[in-house]
């Protein structure tokens, strides 16, 4: 009866297989295929229990899988290490049949099972096996034993997959670390060849300070100087021309003639360029940017060519000319002797003699501002000579002219009060009236000699703080004397020392004694404030006027050279502007201390 049942249910038998091998070659690793080929055994034996133990090489590795149709019937490790035990002392299928009282928390016990070696290429990989309480039937038997080889196929297939893949990541490893390798060995042999590109390069660079230095020496003019220089930068850079584009101060960049390799016809062909910061243009990225210019004619590019061109040359190099943070231009090498052209190492060089050649540069035009800075303080040491020379002059010109005023005024009025008073003696003389007009000559002559006092030395002036005081004293005297409506501007720090404040009162005292005895003004301003580290004075008024180029000519108009005179001296400036009928205006600075000033 067993045997009809296993013929009639072979057509199910072949279908599940077919299916279950179909299933298996879905998986390609070793842990997908344990798993899969549990879960078909249990669904193909209707076991409880499934369990699969793999061994590697060496016999070492062991892997473990177990499944069970029910989660808490689970075999322990310990039982199916039993069963692998016993399965590895015999190289046939075996199968087992037991019975036990299951601990508290072990599965309930099982009735038999069976378990078959995995065996693929000649070698064996381990044993799967299945565990059931109701037994198996020879159908089932024979199916899982079919199943089992078709497992260690599948297994087998696995494990060469995964060595496969192990192979190409260890080969795909192995050809990174080559490329790694390489590409080491390229950086350190570029290393080695830029070490020597930077030490040719050092040492030409020392050349060029050398040369700078060599040819600084020489005590020659600047043309000289360019000449001998960049002929020794083409010597260095292996160049046939060199050329230094000087930046002008209306932002234009011109050659300078006279450069090596460089002759007329040449310079007949460039033209000057306009060149500044805010410049997106070749030459301001050059001089402004610190950025390298070097094209040739053999690039592939040729986006540089309309610059060959424009000089007509093969192929050229160029780098910043400054001193400091100065920008002075660019300077350029043409048509490179070498057959590669030229290298970055000749950039060095290039800007090596263009830093050091822009402080000799400097060095050479600071020589001839200090000539011309010479030649101006000599001719300011024949002024201020001139100028002490007026200042005796002028002092004895003051002496004079206070000896006139006295004699002119207060000496006069006092011999017309000594004549007075012989008159008074006569019998028949008007007592009463000479009397009166003495007293009034008396006092025409105190205020005479009072204003005379006061303009030598005012006594307000030496107090701190006084000067507004006696500058007000004085306008008030200007207008007893003259009538003119004065309209005064003073804006000045209080503690102004006393020279400061003797200088201004000299000057706007001058100005007012000129308007006193020649002006028949009506109106007068008198302003002071400070500006740009001194005092800035006007004196204006709506007097008669003068021809200003002809006051050297006018009689009594020495106060006007004492202005100027006296403004010069003081490291200021004086400044007359007059015309007749349109009155006169006098302004002047003078210094003073910037403490003063400040505080």
């Amino acid at each position: 009866m067993e045997t009809v049942g296993l013929d009639a249910g072979y057509g199910d038998v072949f279908e599940t297989f077919q299916s279950a091998s179909d299933e298996l070659a879905r998986f390609k690793t070793v842990p997908a295929v344990a798993e899969a080929a549990l879960e078909l055994a249990l669904s193909m034996t209707k076991s409880s229990v499934a369990f699969l133990a793999l061994t590697g090489e060496d016999g070492e590795d062991k892997r473990v899988f177990s499944r069970a149709v029910d989660p808490t019937e689970t075999m322990q490790r310990d039982e199916i290490e039993r069963i692998f035990a016993a399965a590895g002392a015999s190289s046939r299928t075996s199968g087992a049949t037991w019975s036990g009282v299951p601990e508290s928390n072990a599965m309930p016990a099982l009735r038999s099972t069976r378990s078959h070696h995995l065996q693929a290429g000649g070698r064996t990989l381990g044993i799967i096996g299945v565990a059931s309480p109701a037994g198996f039937t020879a159908v089932q038997q024979r199916m899982f034993g079919l199943f089992a080889n078709q497992v260690a196929a599948a297994l087998g297939l696995a494990e060469l997959v995964e060595k496969r893949q192990e192979m190409i990541d260890t080969l795909v490893n192995l050809r990174a670390d080559l490329d790694r390798s390489e590409r080491h060995r390229l950086i350190n042999e570029e290393r080695a060849k830029s070490a020597e590109r930077v030490e040719r390069a050092h040492e030409a660079a020392v050349d060029a300070l050398l040369a700078v230095s060599r040819h600084a020496r020489t005590g020659h003019g600047l043309a000289d100087f360019y000449r001998r220089l960049t002929r020794s930068i083409a010597e260095l850079v292996a160049a046939r021309k060199v050329l230094f584009w000087r930046l002008t101060d209306e932002g234009m960049l011109v050659p300078i003639a006279g450069a090596h390799g460089i002759d007329g016809a040449f310079l007949a062909r460039v033209q000057s360029v306009p060149c500044a910061p805010d410049r997106d243009d070749l030459a301001s990225r050059v001089v402004f940017h610190d950025l390298m210019f070097k094209a040739s004619r053999a690039d592939e590019s040729g986006d540089l060519l309309y610059a060959l061109d424009a000089l007509n040359v093969h192929d050229a190099i160029a780098m910043p000319w400054r001193a400091g943070d100065q920008r002075l231009g660019l300077v350029a090498a043409y048509d490179s002797r070498r057959a590669d052209g030229f290298s970055r190492e000749d950039a060095w060089v290039l800007q090596k003699a263009g830093l050091a050649a822009g402080l000799v540069w400097q060095l050479k035009y600071a020589e001839v501002d200090l000539k011309k800075t010479l030649e101006r303080l000599q001719k300011v040491d024949a002024a201020r000579q001139l100028l002490l020379k007026n200042v005796s002059t002028a002092v004895d010109k003051a002496r004079k002219r206070f000896a006139g005023d006295l004699h002119d005024d207060a000496l006069q009025k006092l011999t017309a009060v000594e004549l007075q008073l012989q008159r008074m003696r006569d019998p028949n003389g008007d007592g009463p009236e000479l009397l009166t007009g003495a007293q009034m000559l008396l006092a025409q002559t105190e205020e005479a000699l009072r204003r005379l006092l006061f303009e030598v030395r005012p006594p307000a002036l030496e107090v701190s703080g006084g000067f507004v005081e006696t500058v007000r004293d004085r306008v008030q005297m200007l207008k007893s004397l003259t009538g003119a409506e004065v309209e005064l501007e003073l804006d000045l720090p209080d503690d102004l020392s006393y020279e400061d404040r003797s200088m201004l009162f000299r000057q706007i005292t001058e100005a007012m004694t000129n308007i006193e005895k020649h002006a028949s003004a009506t109106r007068v301003r008198v302003a002071l404030k400070v500006d740009d580290s001194g005092v800035h004075g006007v004196v204006e008024d709506n007097g008669r006027g003068f021809v200003v180029g002809e006051r050297d000519r006018l009689p009594g108009h020495l106060g006007l050279l004492a202005l100027n005179e006296r403004a010069l001296l003081a490291g200021g400036w004086n400044n007359v502007k007059s015309e007749p009928g349109l009155g006169t205006t006098v302004e002047f600075w003078l210094p003073v201390s910037e403490s003063r000033l400040q505080a």
